[in-house]
This record gives structure tokens, sequence and C-alpha cells, in this order.
């Protein structure tokens, strides 16, 4: 059964391709076969066109939007406007099936396209005929270096459009105006983390004029699994330095360091989780001399541990690097360094694990998971080589469909059934002969390897059998960039770990290279290290060969001392093996396998999902909040808004507790300075009054509107205004980014305690749902206190 059955016999198994999916394929595939002949009839008529004519066809889509026009109708004609952009300024007309992926992004889909049939130039279709309604129109890729090959690519198409192009470069603190600048632009390209960071800048800011971008549009995402998936639970967050230091990881990873695997400890799924057993937890707190690990009196020490717990399933060289004295996270996805980096109690912990200095801790400003943020999209779609096999993923978590392109040629490449060795040393010999053989009659060999240790290994092999060959460990974009575009030439030999060069195709010959000459060769050959639970990445390998209906092979090395194979063959004597031969038995099961693993992976990102929500939706609604106090035109309302609910709480809150009127005076006083209206309030509250609880209300309200009034008067209504806006504000920030710590410490008990399942995810919104409440409430407290005793100098400033 080839692979694409098996996904689809596995997606109606698991109920991701019900009759309803099943139509709304059938609707999609119609629609995108549509757009082919459609924008095939309009072409002529574009082609006429001058340059001029052509750029300005773009108003007269857009007036025709206004004037009530449905956008598909008018799609064929933009399609075929872009189609005719990019043969003439960069020579490319675009293929009927790159057609039918840019209409299957603009219904919202994530399109499979194969690697080498042109994603990118594919983007410009749908990004076109969503820039026509005037919303900003975001372009992510995984990388700063795709998205920079990207936009310079596809900036002349855009340019003869009439549309302009921003480019989000990374930096620590990047120039507002220069941020503002490329957010304007119809279309804006970057790295899908640089969207979070100023998605979060722009929830800090404290004027209007300081935000940088324009909403949240459309959002295409190339190399969507990267994004979506393997990136789907980083966490971007702001933070800033508290100037205190935390002085107990040391000692933490020395009591986690003497855990036992398995016993002690448990690795999730997906591996990013780690979870104590009762025996760990015991161990634990007799190492650390502790009765209890969840006692109150012991600060946050539990999230120590979790962390802690969790460095010990993450290995160095394969989860993370140490260079120059710094810990630094590598992308599962590319292999490569990631620009995002790990959370901070867990760099903490790997810190301290690798006996390097712990740096000291941040409060954490502001932060969102990238599934998070680009969920907020009004449309969000995306491209990747690999999609079928992961759609109950983006189903579930997503609520997007996949839709299948077939590739503009037949692919002729040949997948060769996977050779079996006795032992690793055996299986890297013997395939770097077969590279050396390969290379020496002219054809170019990539090899994948899955680990940086193999990939030395069979370079050291390949130098001392005198074959010269270039090693691409994920560390250089650029670098990388230029060795694979040379990797096609012929007898060249090039190694990758894991996905380096992602996104980059590999030219049959080299630029303008000896095509024929290595096509006749048998094209370029991927040979693998070793099969691994990870579909994508074997998928993503295979397709580099064999692009654009040139001929190619794939052929995948294992031996019995895989650790993806040793299970399958643990009733296996090794004297039954021959080193080299095929065992088609092996392959199948490791095809069930890696299928499994992503049902497990898709079921464990889902059940995991469920407690990401309840931090999202709390995030969307404060941060919503937030975003009507910074754009509030008059601050006043607002106050007075926020001046009522305080103390009607204050008010039900005293008398609910048998509070006197002296007492309830003093705590109004002391609340918002009404010491003056004494009297009044214990005339409110005399016994006997029906409505006590109102009349003291009103009372307050009155007397703190006075207040307000001549503080007003006292310092000029604009100043007053923008020290209204900036007080609520920061004491928002401040919040805020407590309540985020308390979120996490309330997860981590949970973990820690082995709660899982519905009861714990209740217990986690309930508890959830009472921390949001309590800080929302101080918050009002906290800002309606300040306004009322903060001072203001004659610069603007206040304290």
């Amino acid at each position: 059964m080839s692979g694409e059955k098996m996904a689809r016999v596995r997606l109606r198994r698991i109920g991701g391709a019900r009759n309803a999916g099943d139509s709304g394929e059938t609707a999609v595939r119609q629609f995108c076969q549509h757009m082919v002949a459609a924008t095939a009839t309009r072409e002529t008529a574009a082609r006429s066109c001058s340059d001029d004519e052509l750029r300005l066809r773009r108003e007269q889509y857009r007036e025709r939007l206004q004037a009530g026009e449905d956008i598909r109708g008018l799609l064929p004609e933009a399609f075929a406007t872009v189609r005719e952009a990019a043969r003439r300024t960069i020579g490319h007309r675009h293929h009927d099936v790159q057609i039918m992926g840019g209409a299957a992004l603009h219904l919202g889909a994530i399109v499979e396209m194969r690697t080498g049939e042109g994603k990118t130039l594919t983007a410009p279709l749908a990004a076109y005929a969503a820039a026509l309604g005037g919303e900003p129109v975001h372009v992510m890729t995984a990388n700063d270096y795709l998205a920079t090959r990207d936009r310079d690519w596809m900036r002349p198409v855009y340019e003869l459009l009439g549309l302009t192009t921003g480019l989000l470069e990374p930096a620590a603190s990047p120039s507002l105006r220069e941020r503002q600048a490329q957010y304007t632009a119809d279309v804006t390209y970057g790295p899908a983390a640089e969207f979070c960071y100023d998605f979060l800048r722009d929830h800090i800011v404290r004027k209007p004029a300081e935000l940088s971008q324009r909403g949240l549009g459309v959002a295409i995402v190339d190399e969507a699994d990267l994004v979506l998936i393997d990136a789907m639970r980083q966490e971007c967050s702001l933070r800033s330095s508290t100037g205190k230091k935390e002085d107990r990881y040391e000692a933490v990873a020395r009591a986690v360091a003497a855990l036992r695997p398995g016993a002690d400890f448990t690795v999730g799924p997906a591996g990013r989780t780690a979870i104590l057993t009762e025996n760990g937890l015991t161990a634990i707190e007799q190492g650390l001399g502790l009765d209890t690990l969840y006692d109150a009196a012991n600060g946050g020490l539990a999230d120590l541990v979790e962390n802690a717990v969790l460095a010990r399933a993450f290995e160095r060289d394969r989860d993370y690097l140490v260079a120059d004295g710094q810990i630094t996270q590598i992308d599962q996805g590319s292999g490569r360094p990631s620009p995002v980096g790990f959370p901070e109690r867990l760099h903490a912990a790997l810190s301290a694990k690798e006996g390097l200095p712990v740096p000291p801790p941040c409060q954490v400003v502001g932060a969102i998971q990238q599934r998070d943020y680009l969920r907020q999209y009004r449309q969000l779609t995306g491209m990747t080589g690999t999609a079928l096999s992961d759609a109950p993923i983006y189903r579930d978590l997503y609520g997007l469909d996949v839709t299948v392109i077939p590739t503009n040629r037949p692919v002729i490449r040949v997948d060769r059934p996977d050779v079996l060795y006795r032992t690793r040393q055996a299986k890297l010999a013997a395939l770097a002969d077969d590279a050396k053989s390969r290379a020496a009659a002219g054809q170019p060999v990539l090899i994948g390897a899955m680990s940086a240790t193999d990939a030395d290994a069979v370079a050291a092999l390949l130098s001392a059998a005198g074959t010269t060959c270039e090693v691409l460990a994920a560390r250089n974009f650029e670098r990388e960039a230029r060795a694979l575009a040379e990797a096609g030439r012929p007898g060249m030999v090039t190694i990758v770990v894991k996905m380096a060069g992602r996104g980059v195709d590999i030219v049959l010959g080299g630029p303008g290279g000896a095509h024929d000459a290595v096509a006749d060769a048998g094209g370029l050959c991927l040979l693998g290290t070793e099969r691994t639970g990870d579909r994508r990445t074997e998928l993503h390998l295979r397709g580099r060969a064999g692009r654009q209906g040139d001929p190619g092979e794939s052929l995948f090395y294992l031996s019995a001392e895989d650790e993806v194979v040793t299970g399958l063959l643990r009733s296996t004597p090794k004297g039954l093996l021959t080193d080299g031969a095929s065992f088609g038995v092996l392959s199948k099961q490791l095809d069930r396998a890696q299928f499994n693993l992503a049902e497990s992976q898709a079921q464990w990102y889902q059940d995991n999902s469920e407690f990401d929500h309840v931090r999202d939706a709390q995030q969307r609604a404060f941060y919503a909040e937030r975003t009507s106090v910074l754009l509030e035109p008059a601050m006043r309302r607002r106050i007075q808004s926020i001046l009522a609910d305080v103390v009607t709480a204050e008010v039900d809150d005293a008398l609910g507790a048998g509070a006197g009127p002296g007492q309830l005076a003093g705590q109004l006083h002391e609340l918002c300075q009404v010491g003056d209206a004494r009297g009044s309030i214990f005339g409110a509250m005399r016994e006997g009054n029906p409505d006590r609880a109102a009349n003291t209300v009103a009372v307050v309200l009155e007397a703190a509107s006075r207040i307000y009034d001549e503080r007003e008067a006292r310092y000029g209504a604009a100043t007053w205004e923008q020290a209204a806006r900036v007080v609520v504000l920061k004491t928002f920030d401040r919040a805020w980014g407590k309540h985020l710590q308390d979120m996490t410490d309330l997860r981590t008990e949970l973990i820690i305690r082995g709660a899982y399942g519905p009861q714990a995810l209740g217990e986690f919104q309930r508890r959830g749902r009472e921390l949001y409440a309590d800080m929302v409430a101080g918050v009002k407290r906290e800002a309606i206190n300040k306004l009322f005793t903060i001072e203001i100098n004659l610069k603007g400033n206040w304290s």
C-alpha cells in the first residue's frame, strides 16, 4: 500500500476524513480545476496589457469589490494578471498546478505541493487576491534566510502588480519606524516568530502611535509543517530583568540527576514533557530535604523541579547545543538553532544540568505560543511538501483541511527497498561505499543523516576512501543554500543533518550545469542513514530527488542497532539477519509505526491543546480589554466604568463581611480618597436602609467623581488624560506578567502530580478562571488607587 493511500485509510479510521470532509475535498478539487481553465481563458487579455495597464488592474479590481462583486468572480482575472506579471518580470509562467495551489490557498486550505513544485511562486497568487481587499497579508517562513530570499525574488512581480512588499528582519529591539514601514506594505514577508514578537510588543505599548502591526488579516505559511506543527507550542515571550537571583537550580539539578528514567520519571509521547512517578517524587523530596514538594513555603520549587526533570529528557546535540558557555535550542523540524529559544526556566534548568552559570530570572511581560498567535488571523493557510499524513493535526488544532496538488510532471524517482545490516558500523560503511561508487560514476549523492554523529562518521569514512564531501549541519542558512545549489552537479556528495537546507531546491546538474549528463547517470540519489518515527522528515528527504519529473533514486540504510528497528526485531535472532538484505516485512512495520506515532502525536497535541486553550482564551480577552483602553478616545468614561466596578465590589465585600460604617469609610478613603464623604457614607449605611449597598456605592461614586474632576483640572485635561491611560496600561501589564507565571505554576503542579485527562482539565479550567478573575479585580482596584494618589510633575511624569 502506498504511503498516500495508507494515509487516506488512516484518516478515515480516526474520523479525520468524514463524509462531509470528503465532499468538501471534492468541492475544493473541483474549484481548483475550474480555476485552471478560467485563468487560461483570461491569459490572452492579460498578455495584451501594457505594464501600466497591468499595474492599474489592482485599482480596477478593488473598485469592483467595493461595488459588491464577489471575489470569486474576479479571481480568474486576478490570477491571470499575476501569471503574466511573473512571466514578464522573472521569466516564470505559473504552471497549472501552481494555479491550483493558489486557488486552494485562497480557500484557506493547507496545500501539499511536492518539493520543487514552486511553492514560492504560488504564494503571490493568493497574496495578490487577499491584498485587493486592503487587509494586511503576511507571508511567513521558517527562517529569515528564506524570508529574504522569497521576498527579494518575488518583489519584481509584486511591483508590476502595483503592490508594495515589506520584510521583517530578526532583531532583539527593532526600530519602531522601520517595523511600521514593513507592516504598512501590502504584503509582508518574515519568519513566523518575528510576527509573534511584534504582536506581543504591540500589546505593551502605551500610545496608539507606537503600534506596528495593522491587524491580522491573511497569513500564508510556507513550510507549514515546520511552523504549524513542529513550532506550534514554541513560546515567544518578552521579558524584563527582575534584578534577583535564583540560586536553587544547581541543588535541584543534582537531585534530578540521580533519578532513573522509567522508574522515577517518564517522557511524554512527543518527547517534550517529563513526568515524575511516585517513586521519583519521593526521591526528589528526600534529595532536597523536603516534607512535601508542594508546600507553598517552597516558593515555586515545584516548577524548578519540573523543568529540571524535563531537562533530563533533553539530549545535548539533539535538542540543544552548548557553545561559548550558552545553551541554544535546536529546532526539531529543521535541525537548526531556533531563533526563539527555550522558556526561561527550562533554559536555566539546562544550564544547571550542563554546569553552566544560570542566567538571572526575568519577569515575563508578554508571552504567546506560536499556534495561539496564528489562530487569531482572519484566514490562515499554508503550503508544505508533506501534509496528508498530518491532516488530523491541521484539522483538529487549526480547523484547516488538506488539499493535495498533483505534480507538474509525473514523479519517476525510484524508491529502492530498505536494506538492513546487523550493526551500525556495518551500515554506515556500506552506505559510504555506495556513495563513493555512485559519485565515481558521475551521479550526485545526497546523504540524509538523522544526527550530527552519523554525519561525521560517514564523512570520515568517505574522506578515508578519498571521496570529497560537504557536510551541512544546519548552522548557516546562506552557506547551506550555496552548497545545495551545487549538490546536483556530477559526482558531488553532500551530507545534510536532518532538514538542513529546507526550502532550497537542488537543481539537477547544478545552476546552468550538465542536466542531461546527470540525468543519464540516474539523477540525484538520496541515501538515508536510518529511518525514524518522523515520516515527514523522510518524505522531505526523498522529495529532494526526482523533482519536476527528473530521474532520481532514494534508499535508506538500516541496522539492527537503530532505535526504531530494535523493538521491531526483538524476536528475530541476529544470526538470521544478512547484511545488505532487503527486509520487506520490516519496512512495512516501520511504515505502520510511523503512522501510529503520527496518530499518537496528533492525540497528544489535541489533549494538551485543551489546556493551552484556557490561557489562550484569557489572553484574547485580556488583550482585547487592554487594546480598548489604549484606543479609548475618552479615558474619563472608561475610568468611571472601572471605578463603579471597584467600589461596588468593595462595598459588597465589606457588607458581606459585616463591616461597620467606620471601617468601610476608612477602606474607601484608602482606595480613592473620599474621606470628605465619611458622613454621607454613614448615612447611606444606617441600619434598616433596604438599599444600603446601592446607596453607599452612589455616595462614593459621586464623591470620587468630584475628586477626579479636581485632579483633572489641577493637571490639565490633556496631561491627565495621558496619565490616566498610562497608569491603567502599566497596571495591566504588571498584573498580566504575574498571571502568566501563576498559570504556568498551576499547570506545572498538575503535571508533577501526574494529573491528566478530563478531571485535570476541569481543575485547570476552574482554578484558571479563579486566578483570572482575581487578577482582573486586582488590576482594576490598583489602577483606581493609583489614579487617586499619583502626583505629576511639570514634565508630565507621574509617580
